[in-house]
């Protein structure tokens, strides 16, 4: 498993010490929006939590720095993954009543990059298994896929393009001051390239189920179940599956009048068929962030990490950082 003894101590040390010092402020925005940060997976529709529920405009710009060092083989597979990816995600929305639409236009960029020797001592710190990682020359782009002998996917050079856009339609189906429950519809556009990994180059389809409820003044929970449907598109080609599902779970807890702290699960199905590999298997991951109100004025400002719990099922670290207007 990903994190160790040492590493989940230090969380709910952190945790314990913070709660010791609570005191009830309403939350906004609500979860984190994040995603498998897989290279090979980004051009695919996979929602997360977004918007809190309330009337007018709502806007937030996310960043999301993912290192990545993986190598799984089997008789008939072989995965290479070394990798520094950046996504830049700019979310927009409107809501009127009980509808709210809202638009999520990517910037996506893969590379060499320059943290593995940062991410190498992140991993000793906390304990993490460091896997061949060490052994492997630092701030290379190498992204190889093969199957039954055939190269399904290649990347070792640079590229940055605007990914797939998201369009969605959101409806309150039910809700008052401690609990809500709300639908969503989703579309991504092909507005990205299979050149530059950026997207299928095809149209994706998703729906979900969002609910959150107030269970003491001080903490919250939410969950989202969804289910995608993908457009036969992209380098995997009919590797890939035709839908999956997806998970999320977590829970913000207000510390005092401008600290939250938020504890998130994501999980997913396997996106492509009859594989073996643990990347591109069933995935199961942990965020671990603070939420800051008011960081500027009108302004939240969310700073997190993400972890694969389950072994090599996601990304090695992504680090992430939100600013959202406040309701």
């Amino acid at each position: 498993m990903g994190y160790t003894i040492k590493c989940q101590s230090l969380i709910l040390l952190a945790w314990l010490v913070l709660l010791a010092n609570s005191s009830h402020v309403a939350a906004s925005t609500i979860g984190l929006p994040t995603r498998d940060q897989n290279p090979i997976l980004q051009p695919y529709y996979l929602p997360s939590m977004g918007f809190a529920s309330h009337p007018g405009w709502q806007y937030s710009h996310s960043l999301f720095i993912t290192n990545t060092f993986q190598t799984e083989s089997n008789n008939n597979e072989t995965l290479v993954i070394d990798a520094e990816s950046y996504r830049y995600d700019f979310a927009i929305a409107y809501q009127q009543n009980n509808w709210r639409m809202n638009t999520k236009i990517p910037l996506i960029f893969n590379q060499g990059g320059s943290l593995d020797g940062l991410i190498e001592g992140w991993h000793d710190f906390f304990g993490l298994s460091e896997g061949e990682r060490k052994s492997n020359p630092n701030d290379q782009l190498n992204i190889e896929y093969i199957n039954n002998g055939q190269t399904v996917f290649l990347q070792n050079k640079s590229t940055n393009d605007i990914g797939d856009i998201e369009v969605a339609l959101s409806y309150r189906l039910a809700g008052d001051e401690k609990q809500s429950t709300e639908i969503s519809a989703g579309i991504e556009l092909p507005t990205g390239s299979i050149e530059t990994n950026s997207g299928n180059e095809a149209i994706d389809l998703a729906l979900w189920l969002v609910h959150q409820r107030s269970v003491t003044e001080m903490t919250e929970l939410y969950g989202l179940i969804a289910y995608s449907r993908f457009g036969s598109g992209g380098q995997l080609g009919e590797q890939l599956n035709a839908d999956t599902w997806v998970a999320q779970l977590g829970t913000e807890h207000t510390f005092n009048q401008n600290i939250t702290g938020i504890l998130q699960f994501d999980v997913h199905s396997a996106l492509i068929k009859n594989s073996a590999l643990k990347a591109f298997g069933n995935s199961l991951q942990v965020q671990v962030g603070l939420k800051f109100r008011n960081w500027i004025a009108n302004h939240n400002l969310d700073l997190f990490f993400s972890e694969d719990i389950y072994s090599g099922s996601a990304p090695d670290i992504t680090f992430g950082v939100r600013i959202s207007s406040r309701d």
